[in-house]
């Protein structure tokens, strides 16, 4: 344990948690139910004084470390490195953290444990969240560091990632304990084990130094010898300075206690001994890194020194009294240590796609893809690195753009360019490339296609590109309607050419109609337009209209439009008849009107040719009436 043969002054204080516990734990289990289960890494190291304290107390505070949303977000952690666990209590530690997470199952890591380590206040022993992260047996190592303890190297692997950068190791230590050179010697040597296996496994890699380190400042040899240069150089969260003194009471974590009672010591909150330091790796803010301002030693508030940290009120949870005290009174009676926490951020996860095909687009016309990317990593962004794409076009497309993906569900577009400049169906594709460190589905190749079409072309005729046109029909006098069928081509088609559709007509009247409706996606076959002249009351002459025919391409990117010219004729022919007056086809009581309006005149009506209308005129009509 962290006082392991050190002697620390005790106040004569006792407080007890009483119902205050019960509050405490009651509220934090709905807490942590309601808390995320992925999308940042909690880290957890905690001397637990071999179980001497109250079971119920390590419990509560196993679920206060699940319900810490100091950092703005709580989550059960994911490894939980404990120092001082005989093997007589390993079981016991695994049942009191199962229980303390509701809904969570924790996995025991390799535990390796000798009678010496028993008789020298027990051994490391690491728990874990099998939904998070998985232990790689392999990379498990035990290291002789001093104190009659040895150290554990344990590797793990984020869950879903393949790279080498979601593998990690953890080395839980509990060095020698005491002041004193010859202790401070042997804390140095023990470092200096640690550093020269975690140096050997090559540069940039992601490596924790927990546990506890009884280091007594920041100048101890064994301190400045994890943070030397090397293969394995740690970085402390909390910087480099001094941590002794009540203005660094922050950094403190040994003893939450004032009393020394049943196996527990005392001394208050004036030490620094538990530490959770890493590499570079894990310090730079790309991949699986360290969230900054997340490192904390669970209710410290930085207002207890050299005292015990339930003594009057505690503050470790701004604006939350109870909370904060509940949380002290449990810390007091379950360990003469507090636990260390860190989050730490976890790599992205990309996910890319892009259309299989965009379909037909019109020559020379500028058209882009779009590429979508996408952050799916699951969880609070705050605990997601940030992804950082690169999307190259290939084949037809073109481009080259670096960007961030968004975090789903939103996602990020890119455009890539689309050569349109040759007719015929084109391929191209993307690739997309994972920047960030660590990131999960790294590469993305992405295929489409489409065809690239010329313009229609509207024509008149099937053999000569005939934008302009006289429709031309006659009919006998009399008619009821005179009907003028009209084809419009697409000229020149064949399969590289857009389809035609047939939009409006403008100008129809004068007795002028459509008859039928437009026609749309006209290939190799012509449309047939049919207009109407209503004829019933047109004497016999020439009737015209000049109209415009408004087509397009059909809707596909780039679409064009264009006008056709048609002038619509229709001549109406005389019966032959000549007492046909009105050209209507018939002789009847219009035409006899016609002549009685002519009487005595030299008009049309005059059939018999004398130069005046008369009756001889009159007797012509009425003896062809009804012919």
């Amino acid at each position: 344990m962290a006082g392991f043969g050190s002697a620390k002054g005790t106040l004569p204080v006792t407080v007890t948690a009483g119902n205050r516990i019960t509050a405490l734990a009651a509220g934090v289990v709905a807490v942590a139910l309601a808390a995320p289960a992925l999308g940042q890494l909690r880290i957890v190291n905690y001397n637990t004084a071999g179980n001497q304290g109250d079971p119920n107390a390590l419990i509560a505070v196993f679920t206060a470390i699940a319900a810490d949303d100091k950092p703005g977000f709580a989550v059960a952690p994911h490894i939980v490195v404990f120092q001082e666990v005989p093997s007589s209590k390993i079981n016991e530690l695994e049942g009191l953290l199962d229980v303390a997470v509701a809904g969570i199952d924790y996995t025991r890591g390799t535990y390796t444990s000798s009678g010496a380590e028993d008789s020298a206040a027990g051994a490391q022993a690491v728990f874990y969240r099998s939904d998070m992260v998985t232990e790689l047996v392999a990379g498990h190592i035990d290291l002789d560091t001093g104190g009659g303890r040895k150290t554990d190297r344990w590797q793990f692997q984020l869950l879903g990632y393949s790279s080498p950068h979601a593998k990690f190791y953890i080395y839980g230590s509990h060095l020698k304990a005491s002041p004193g050179g010859a202790n401070e010697s042997e804390r140095l040597a023990g470092a200096q084990t640690i550093r020269a296996n975690s140096d050997s496994l090559g540069a940039g890699t992601h490596i924790i130094y927990c546990g506890d380190f009884n280091l007594y400042d920041n100048g101890e040899p064994a301190y400045i010898e994890f943070l030397s240069r090397g293969n394995g150089q740690a970085f402390d969260p909390l910087g480099t300075g001094s941590w002794a003194g009540s203005f660094n009471a922050i950094k403190h974590s040994q003893s939450p206690r004032d009393i020394t009672a049943d196996g527990l010591v005392g001394g208050g909150l004036d030490d620094r001994f538990d530490f959770q330091i890493s590499t570079a790796e894990f310090q730079d803010g790309s991949g699986l890194s360290l969230i900054g301002g997340t490192y904390r030693s669970l209710g410290n508030d930085g207002q207890h020194y050299n005292t015990g940290i339930n003594v009057g009120n505690n503050f470790y949870y701004p604006g939350q009294l109870a909370r904060s005290n509940a949380l002290a009174d449990v810390l007091f009676d379950a360990s003469d240590h507090i636990p260390v926490i860190a989050d730490y951020q976890i790599p992205a996860v990309l996910s890319a796609a892009m259309p299989s095909s965009f379909g037909k687009v019109m020559q020379d016309h500028p058209f882009t893809v779009a590429v979508t990317a996408q952050n799916i990593a699951a969880g609070l962004v705050v605990g997601i690195d940030v992804l950082d794409v690169q999307i190259n076009g290939t084949g037809a497309l073109t481009g080259v753009v670096t960007t961030s993906a968004a975090f789903a569900p939103a996602l990020t577009q890119v455009p890539l360019a689309v050569n349109t400049a040759n007719v015929g169906f084109i391929s191209g594709g993307a690739t997309v490339s994972a920047l960030s460190q660590g990131a999960q589905n790294s590469l993305f190749l992405l295929s489409t296609g489409g065809q690239i079409v010329r313009a229609s072309n509207a024509s008149f005729s099937a053999v000569a590109d005939t934008d302009a046109t006289v429709a031309s029909v006659s009919a006998p006098a009399g008619s009821a309607s005179v009907v003028i069928g009209v084809p419009v081509h697409n000229f020149g088609f064949d399969a590289n050419q857009a389809l035609l559709d047939l939009d409006t007509i403008l100008n129809l009247g004068g007795g002028f109609s459509l008859r039928g409706g437009m026609q749309n996606a006209i290939g190799g076959t012509p449309a047939m337009l049919e207009f109407s002249y209503d004829a019933s009351s047109s004497a016999s002459g020439v009737y015209t209209r000049d109209v415009t025919i408004n087509v397009s391409d059909e809707d596909i990117p780039g679409a064009g439009a264009a006008q056709l010219q048609l002038q619509l004729e229709v001549m109406i022919e005389s019966s032959g008849n000549a007492a046909d007056l009105d050209g209507s086809g018939a002789v009847d009581g219009a035409d006899l009107a016609i002549l009685l309006g002519q009487w005595g005149t030299a008009g049309s009506a005059d059939l018999d040719g004398d130069g005046l209308v008369g009756v001889a005129d009159l007797a012509i009509l009425l003896g062809a009436w009804n012919s």
